[in-house]
């Protein structure tokens, strides 16, 4: 199975995202070679601005499911999936009558989430154990919410391609370093 780089955006009216009421306002995927953790493909960004949530939601799934099957034909690597986990399941339900449970995404549906390794380089603490707080990246998601309700979607656009860059930058350092504990 291919492995992708795999994040989306979200948009909340209130102030703690919530599956159920909140949309997913992008969703960002790219090809990546995960011994390297280089890209071997273009950043795609399926937006709802230029769709609609269900739309993209119906790509996703028709893009990367097997007909009649509720397992992925990739490998997502991100940061936190279970934020997208909760979405995808809210909306997979909502908008195409798929159901789909926490267990088979989590545990069924092989992934790589670097939100741990965070956690324990923030010394043990969840508490700003944040991807910005280790990369270039200059600021957290709080962005794309101001953003969204000022329509400046090529703002939004720029923040997902930095947001990438920095990932697969700290991808690749663990992989440099990663060696030095098997030793």
């Amino acid at each position: 199975m291919a492995e992708y780089y795999f994040d989306i955006e979200t948009y909340s009216s209130g102030d703690r995202p919530d599956p159920e009421h909140d949309k997913v306002i992008t969703i960002q995927f790219q090809k990546i070679d995960l011994r390297t953790g280089r890209h071997i493909g273009d950043l795609t960004i399926l937006k709802e601005w230029e769709l609609s949530e269900k739309e993209i939601i119906t790509e996703l799934f028709n893009r990367f499911f097997k007909e009649g099957s509720s397992i992925w034909e990739f490998v997502p690597v991100g940061f936190n999936l279970n934020f997208e986990w909760e979405f995808l399941i809210s909306k997979f339900g909502e908008h195409l009558g798929k159901k789909f449970t926490s267990r088979e995404l989590h545990y069924r549906i092989p992934h790589v989430d670097l939100k741990p390794i965070v956690v324990l380089l923030n010394n043990g603490s969840f508490v700003g154990a944040k991807l910005d707080k280790f990369t270039g990246k200059a600021n957290d998601g709080s962005v794309i919410k101001e953003l969204y309700e000022s329509k400046k979607f090529d703002e939004i656009e720029k923040y997902i391609k930095v947001e990438n860059e920095a990932f697969l930058e700290f991808l690749q350092r663990i992989k440099l370093n990663i060696s030095k504990l098997v030793e």
